[in-house]
Parts: C-alpha cells; sequence; structure tokens
C-alpha cells in the first residue's frame, strides 16, 4: 500500500470515527446499519493485509498512519456496541470480531516501537470488551476458542491484553475476563481447569499480588475477578495439583476474600479439603526453602535459594498466616476436623520449630547486635512470623480435645511453653503464649500433667552476675535459689627481711 491510499484510508477513518454514536452526539442515530458494517469490515481487512505485506512495522514511517487507522476503526467498534446492544450482532455478522482480535495481535508486538500502536490496542481492547458485554454467545465463543481451545497458551488474546505495558488494555482485558465469568460456573471453571485458563488465572492472580496500590482501580478489578473465583470454589482447581509459591498473588486474595467475610459459615464453605491441603503444601515449601536458607555454618550467605525465591516465600507464608488466623478464630467443628485432617497444624509446628532455632530471641534492647546487617539477619528480618503461628495453634486447640492432644504430641505445647519469655523481636510473644497455653490446656488433664510434669534440669549461669559473685542454683526439689558467694580476694604481702 502506497502512502497516497494509506492517508486516504486514514482519512476515511477517521471521518467514520467522528461520526460514531455517542453520548456526546445525540444527533447521530445509535443503531449503525449493515452497510456501514461492511465498509469497517473492509478497511481492517485492507490496513491488516497492508501489516502482513509491505509495511514493516519495525521501521516503516507509515506505521504511525496505519496504527492511527485502525484506531480510528476500533474507537467506532467501542462507541457503537456501548450505545446499543443491536450493535453488537450486527457488527459480529460482519465479521468484526476476528478484526479486532486480529488487530490486538498485530498491534501490541509493536507498542514499545510506536505509541500510537500502543493506543490502537488499548482501543481495540476496550472494543472487544463492549462487543462481549452481556453478549454471552461471544463470551462463551471467546472462552471455548481462545481458552479451551487455544494450542499455544500465549498466543490467547486474553494474555495479550493482560501483557501489555499500557494500563488502559489490562483494564480492557480484565473488563473481558470479569463480564464473562460472573455469575457464570462453567465459564468460571473452564477459566481454572484448562491450561491456557489456568496460565490466565495465574496472571491475575501476579498482577494483583504485585500491585502496592490498594485504591487503584486495576487492583479492585482484580480483586473482584479473584473474588467470582474463590466464591464458586474453584480457586481450589488453581492451587492443588502443586502450588507455587509465586501464587502469592492468589493466596494474597484469598487472605483479603477471608478478612472481608470472617463468618465460619463462609470460611467452612470456601476451605474444602482440597484447599486446606494447598495451603499445608504451602507450608511446606516455606519451610523447606528456609530451611535451606539457613544450613549454612556461618549464618551469613543464602545457601542455594535466591532472593527472588526468598521474597516469593516471605509473600505466601505471609497471605497463608494470615488466613490460617482468620479461619481459625470461632472455627466451626466441620472446617476444625478438615485442617486437622490436612496436616496444616503438623506444619504450622515444624515451621515455628524452624523460626524458634533461627530468629534471635532478644531479651534486653542492650544485647541487640551492632553488626552490619547481612542477607541471612535480613531475611531473618522478613520471616518474623511466630506471634502468628502461636496464635493460630491457640486458636485449633480451643475447645479441641483432638487439636490439643495432637499439638502436644507433635511438641508444639513444649514449643508454646518455650516462647513465655519476653523478646523484643517480637513484641508480646508472651502473651501470645501465655492465650494459646490456656486453650491448649484447658479442659486436658493429659496435657496439664505433661506441663506438670516438667522438670528444671539446670540452671543458665549470667556471665555478669556470676562477675558479682552471684550464683543460681537447683535444689533436688527443682527451686531455684540465687546467693551471693563469700570474697575470694587474697593479698600477697611482701616478707620484710630487715636489715
Amino acid at each position: 500500500m502506497d502512502a497516497q491510499k494509506l492517508h486516504s484510508i486514514r482519512h476515511e477513518c477517521a471521518t467514520l470515527k467522528d461520526g460514531s454514536p455517542h453520548p456526546s452526539r445525540p444527533q447521530i442515530p445509535v443503531v449503525v446499519g449493515q452497510e456501514t458494517w461492511s465498509r469497517i469490515h473492509a478497511l481492517f481487512r485492507e490496513l491488516l493485509a497492508s501489516a502482513n505485506s509491505n509495511i514493516d512495522l519495525d521501521i516503516d514511517p507509515l506505521a504511525a498512519v496505519w496504527s492511527d487507522a485502525l484506531t480510528d476503526l476500533c474507537m467506532f467498534v467501542r462507541n457503537a456496541a456501548a450505545m446499543d446492544q443491536s450493535n453488537q450482532a450486527a457488527a459480529n455478522s460482519a465479521d468484526i470480531v476476528s478484526d479486532i482480535i486480529s488487530t490486538i495481535r498485530v498491534t501490541l508486538r509493536c507498542e514499545m516501537t510506536y505509541p500510537e500502536a500502543k493506543k490502537c490496542g488499548a482501543a481495540a481492547g476496550q472494543a472487544l470488551s463492549n462487543m462481549a458485554t452481556n453478549n454471552k454467545p461471544l463470551q462463551r465463543q471467546l472462552m471455548e476458542s481462545e481458552i479451551r481451545d487455544c494450542k499455544s497458551p500465549i498466543e490467547s488474546i486474553y494474555l495479550y491484553l493482560l501483557a501489555s505495558t499500557n494500563s488502559k488494555t489490562n483494564m480492557a482485558g480484565l473488563m473481558l475476563i470479569l463480564n464473562t465469568i460472573k455469575d457464570d460456573d462453567s465459564l468460571s471453571k473452564l477459566l481454572c481447569t484448562t491450561e491456557t485458563g489456568q496460565m490466565l488465572a495465574g496472571r491475575v492472580g501476579e498482577m494483583f499480588g504485585e500491585s502496592n496500590d490498594d485504591e487503584a482501580d486495576e487492583k479492585t478489578m482484580l480483586y473482584v475477578i479473584l473474588e467470582e473465583i474463590i466464591q464458586r470454589g474453584h480457586l481450589t482447581l488453581l492451587l492443588t495439583t502443586d502450588p507455587a509459591l509465586e501464587a502469592y498473588g492468589l493466596l494474597n486474595a484469598l487472605a483479603v476474600y477471608c478478612n472481608e467475610n470472617p463468618g465460619p459459615l463462609v470460611c467452612s464453605q470456601i476451605f474444602d479439603m482440597s484447599l486446606l491441603t494447598a495451603i499445608a503444601r504451602i507450608l511446606t515449601k516455606c519451610h523447606d526453602l528456609l530451611q535451606n536458607v539457613w544450613k549454612s555454618a556461618d549464618d551469613t550467605e543464602l545457601g542455594d535459594v535466591g532472593m527472588d525465591d526468598i521474597m516469593a516465600a516471605h509473600r505466601s507464608l505471609a497471605s497463608t498466616v494470615s488466613i490460617l488466623g482468620t479461619i481459625t478464630t470461632d472455627i466451626e467443628q466441620q472446617l476444625a476436623v478438615r485442617v486437622l485432617d490436612s496436616g496444616i497444624v503438623q506444619q504450622v509446628i515444624a515451621l515455628l520449630g524452624l523460626l524458634s532455632q533461627n530468629l534471635p530471641r532478644i531479651e534486653k534492647a542492650s544485647t541487640a547486635s551492632t553488626l552490619p546487617e547481612t542477607e541471612s539477619d535480613l531475611i531473618k528480618r522478613l520471616f518474623m512470623f511466630k506471634c502468628s503461628l502461636i496464635q493460630i495453634i491457640g486458636n485449633i486447640s480451643h475447645n479441641n480435645t483432638a487439636a490439643q492432644n495432637l499439638i502436644r504430641e507433635q511438641h508444639g505445647l513444649a514449643l508454646v511453653l518455650d516462647h513465655m519469655r519476653i523478646d523484643d523481636n517480637h513484641p508480646f510473644i508472651k502473651e501470645y503464649a501465655v492465650v494459646a497455653l490456656r486453650s491448649l490446656l484447658e479442659n486436658n488433664p493429659t496435657s496439664q500433667a505433661y506441663v506438670s510434669d516438667m522438670e528444671a534440669k539446670g540452671v543458665v549461669q549470667d556471665p555478669k552476675l556470676a562477675s558479682a559473685g552471684i550464683q543460681a542454683s537447683l535444689d533436688s526439689s527443682g527451686h531455684i535459689s540465687v546467693k551471693r558467694e563469700a570474697s575470694t580476694n587474697t593479698f600477697n604481702v611482701k616478707e620484710n627481711s630487715g636489715t
């Protein structure tokens, strides 16, 4: 296509866009005739054909003009589809949907080169989203062709939209996904059971986990999509195969959902055995990764673990601990049984034990290290979860004899007792331990006897007290006594032999 021809098409496309139905143009009929749709389809075909033949999108200066022409066509479709639903059917019969999908694929490949292409991709995404709004046949058609039957997941139009560097394009893709799965159990399940769908849902979770702006429209849209998946019980389909620590975005959304819907009935409905087992595996992976990190003898290196993996573990564990803290509060009996059967309690205890071994307890501010912080020190600060883990142990054992016995048998009771000391690294950990201990011992004579039978084995001498002549000792009855030792100072006197 020569320059004159392309500029002529660009002018026609601009004229069409300016005459498209829009609230600001009440004089223009909202229903677009079939002849107009046929002409728009012909223009799409001509422009897209030129991209595949004689326009090099990487170097051709005409690429910007070409992008602008496609943008105008996409904006016409976007406006018309939003103004009247009959335009959706008419446009679809003219094969406009295929034109829009082709435009998205072509323009988003060169959006980093041309700002015009980035703008065109956003307009095309919005046009496709508007075409599918309240259009269940098209929604199903897109899900089947771009999700179920897609041979290469990265070629799915949904992933194209979410991979764009333009937030407007991302929002168009998210709106398309939400409108498709909302109130439709079969399409939501299709999203969570196919390879392409799981990749797409994982990308939504990743975007949610990476977003730090809780007030942003995009994060709200991401959460609403994940909320729909959670409410339909389909999140377990995304996590049960082999949940990766990189799935922290999905876990984060679940944590938010639990905080907003803390009722025991809601939690019991959402957390089936499969989802709880997946959460137990997440805890296991966090434990194993941290164990590998702290295996270094000199405690200054990361072992064989990369920092990205460590951050993923931190985010996953933070979300998982929040989830468990919520669902174990006033837990419903059936859910409590599932939690015990899932292996979660054993993993919580194992993590608490690992953290207790590797996170330093600071009983006095003066004992804090003044040495330069190492990478290992940084990691220790990232995993200050001991209070939360103790709280989970206390929650699940409340009025639950089976949980009390399991925790005692797994040495969790002894671990809780070991934390009934001041620790400036974990403020109020002693208070958390006291509350948990009450739940662990209440109405359980075996656990009460376990604590009563504990004996002091010895006394650790404080060097500062010892230097002052103060010694602690343990008598035969297990009582500790403190006393000051008699002075042992001696004086050497030089003998005077006289003269």
